[in-house]
């Protein structure tokens, strides 16, 4: 086991619990969520002294930053607490890891980009976001970089096993129940599998614990876009699911966002994100979507029987 303890916010969240299981082979992680559970630490972010409290006595060496708001339509209605959440959060996080000298690793999106770009979006490219929930997790980039050697994860299409239902889980019950689904068609994004973003996020870890301050930072700074490679619409990956489930029967038919009841907040057109800087810089690679939704989909298959 490495040295170092790693303190991990939203550790109950879909990204949260993938990432206990990987931190927690190496390291011994302080979970941390907003209403805590078990051994999981109680701690409301957007409250300065909570922060403060929480940093306490304990000899942190790392903070992962995995807790957000990212109900993208319930920021857009509630843009004061999006604030809240994910900015001042992140600035409250950050200049306690300031005050010890210790890294941030911060978990952000591609809705920092409008979608406007027909080619993957790279570290370099301007950010434009087009809804509260990019804004806000936008701002939180900039909060984190109060924290020495900071590194900025951008991710994508999040699916696995979580509290939350997420599309892909949500599609499951769909295709198991219905006849015939509708699913959006007009929107493309980089569908990540969180046991793979998991694994990533270790490996920056690792690089950041084992190193200490002489962890070098690519020019431009820490900041990567961690993504299964490939692209998708959600109806793509719908028929894709349908394929590997043996659910022919059921009809998979395209929809646009106009169509869904209750969305308030745009979305990027097409947010693909490439992960070739993070491949070069750890020399590690991210498997394609179809390979991790795959293994998903089988690893679910096999626990139901």
């Amino acid at each position: 086991m490495g040295t170092g303890e790693v303190l991990l916010t939203g550790a109950t969240g879909l990204l949260g619990r993938a990432l206990v299981r990987h931190l927690a082979a190496d390291y011994s992680v302080t979970a941390v969520s907003k209403s805590g559970a078990g051994s999981v630490v109680p701690c409301d972010l957007s409250e300065e002294g909570s922060v403060a409290a929480l940093f306490g006595s304990r000899k942190l060496s790392l903070a992962v930053h995995a807790a957000a708001w990212s109900d993208v339509d319930g920021c857009e209605n509630d843009p004061m607490l999006a604030h809240r959440v994910n900015a001042l959060g992140t600035r409250h996080l950050a200049l306690e890891c300031a005050r010890r000298r210790i890294p941030l690793v911060y978990i952000s999106t591609d809705y920092v980009f409008d979608g406007r770009k027909e080619t993957p979006y790279e570290e370099k490219d301007r950010t434009c976001p087009v809804n509260v929930y990019g804004m806000t997790k936008l701002e939180g980039e900039h909060y984190a970089r109060l924290a020495p050697r900071s590194v900025v994860v951008r991710t994508s299409w999040l699916f696995g096993a979580g509290p939350s239902s997420g599309f892909v889980n949500a599609m499951l019950g769909r295709l198991k129940n219905e006849d015939a689904v509708q699913v959006l068609d007009d929107q493309v994004g980089a569908p990540t599998y969180a046991e793979d973003l998991s694994g990533a996020i270790r490996r920056i870890a690792a690089y950041l614990l084992d190193r200490g301050p002489a962890a070098a930072m690519p020019a431009g700074g820490g900041l990567f876009h961690v993504c299964n490679a490939g692209s998708a619409t959600r109806y793509e990956m719908a028929l894709r699911m349908t394929e590997w489930l043996g659910l022919g029967r059921v009809r998979v038919e395209k929809a646009v966002e106009k169509s869904v009841p209750g969305r308030v907040a745009i979305r990027p057109r097409r947010s693909v994100m490439s992960p070739a800087h993070f491949e070069n810089f750890f020399k590690e690679r991210m498997r394609p979507w179809e390979e991790s939704l795959k293994d998903y989909l089988n690893g679910m298959a096999a626990c139901a029987r």
